[in-house]
This record gives structure tokens, sequence and C-alpha cells, in this order.
């Protein structure tokens, strides 16, 4: 008997919208199969969201696989309406996480900004909502999440990492800090966390942009709280040569399956 994949996607799709709280507004999406898609929804609101989705070549809906939640660096020229140019998403998955993840077999997610930076909370509802809507269009095992981001996208995973810890099982800022971006400059003050979630901390010594000194400092504290973090320091990559990350990218993937093994 022929397997129609698209009447499994169907089936399966309606098992977690049942599934899920009957106060979520989800996004109508469309599935797509293996491979890299460029995307666009509307949300209930108006906004318009792009977003790219990279589907493993091994997934057809059987089997539930891990979710991967990307955010992109920053953007030139943001104006009033501070969003990037369309599908900003998609150089930043390719040039860092591509070849890197692959071994992963995850479905990777990363949204173009709708507003500014990833604290905003324009970005807060409008990310959460489409994760839960691919949640529940995908065959996902929720446990196995992690959440990444380079530059911007680095102060976003500790944003979003210490904000909804019960959302991702780990996370892996990239020359971010741990404080807020919308302050760091003025006060730099460390994030009061009580991190239950275990970190994998990348930075370059000659960033030259971001300083690593301060994520040095909290790294130092949140060792001695006796929480679980690792640190990959890097030497001679500066801010702006991210197509050189793959290789340190792809030494966090064993650490990566470690956190899913242990994750309920």
């Amino acid at each position: 008997m022929k397997i129609n994949l698209k009447s499994i996607y169907i089936i399966i799709s309606a098992i977690f919208i049942i599934a899920l709280p009957a106060n979520a507004q989800l996004l109508d999406l469309e599935v797509k199969g293996p491979g890299l898609h460029k995307m666009e929804i509307i949300h209930p609101d108006g906004t318009l969201q792009r977003y790219i989705i990279n589907i493993p070549e091994s997934y057809d809906g059987s089997t539930a696989v891990p979710l991967i939640w990307g955010l992109h660096y920053g953007f030139q020229g943001m104006g009033e309406a501070q969003t990037p140019e369309p599908y900003w998403t998609e150089g930043f998955f390719t040039k860092i996480y591509q070849q890197a993840f692959k071994p992963l077999n995850a479905i990777f997610v990363a949204a173009d900004s709708v507003k500014g930076n990833w604290e905003t909370p324009e970005n807060e509802t409008a990310a959460m909502r489409l994760m839960d809507s691919i949640i529940a269009r995908y065959n996902i095992d929720a446990n196995k999440t992690i959440v990444t981001g380079y530059s911007m996208g680095g102060f976003g995973t500790w944003h979003w990492a210490s904000k909804f810890q019960d959302r991702f099982a780990g996370a892996i800022p990239i020359a971010g800090m741990p404080v807020s971006m919308s302050t760091f400059r003025e006060d730099g003050k460390f994030l009061d966390v009580d991190w239950q979630i275990p970190l994998y901390i990348i930075h370059s010594e000659e960033d030259g942009l971001i300083d690593i000194e301060p994520t040095k400092k909290y790294v130092k504290q949140l060792k001695a709280e006796g929480k679980d973090v690792t640190f990959q320091i890097l030497t001679v990559i500066t801010h702006h040569q991210e197509n050189l990350l793959p290789e340190p990218m792809g030494k966090t993937v064993p650490w990566i399956k470690n956190v899913w093994n242990n994750t309920n």
C-alpha cells in the first residue's frame, strides 16, 4: 500500500491540535516536507511574519523530532518599522547552523524579527504563537528543544531562555551578553535568573564588538552557584566572521544530544 505523506501530516496535526490548551491561538501553517523552506504567515493582529523552516531529510511525520529555535543577528536601517530585509533568517541559518546541526535530525525554525530586538513584546508574542503552531502542525518532541542565536540573537537567547525556561531544554547564546540588550550600554546589569536549564555559551576573545568580559564574569558566577554551564571561548574569529562558526557549532552537537537524552 502506498503511504500518503500528506494524509499522515493531516492526521498528526489534528491529534496535536486536540491536545493543545483550549485558549491556544494557532496559526494556519502550511506543513512542508523535507528541505529548507521560506514561509510567511499573518498573525491575528495583522502582523506579517516571515520565517524559514528546515525539515530533516528523514522526517515523514511518523516519529517525533527535536526543535531548534534560532534568533537572527542584527540588521541595518531598522528605521521606524524596525524590521529586517525579508528572509534575513536564511543567511543566518545557512552560514552558521545548517552544516553543523545536520546530524541532529531536528526541525530548525528561524523567524524574521517583526519589530526591533528580540526582547520586544511584539517579537515575544509573534514568536511564541509561531512556535506553538509549529509544535501543533509537525510531530515535535516538545521536550527536545533548544534556543540559540548570534549577536542580537545571542542577547535574545539569553532573554528568551531566562524568561521561557519551561519551553526550552537548553540554550546556546553566541556573541551576546547576559544582560538586557535594550539597556546594556547604560547599566550592564546581569540577568537575575535562577537557571534550571543547561547553557552552552560561545564567545570570541577577538570579537571586537561585543565585549566578552561580562560573559566571563557571569559564567564564573553561575559555576560558583553550581549551574550547568559550558563555555567555549573562541580565538581569532571576529564578530562579523559568522561564516567561520560551523566548526565551533559542531562541537555543541554532543552537548545537545546529552541535554535531550536527559529530558523527561
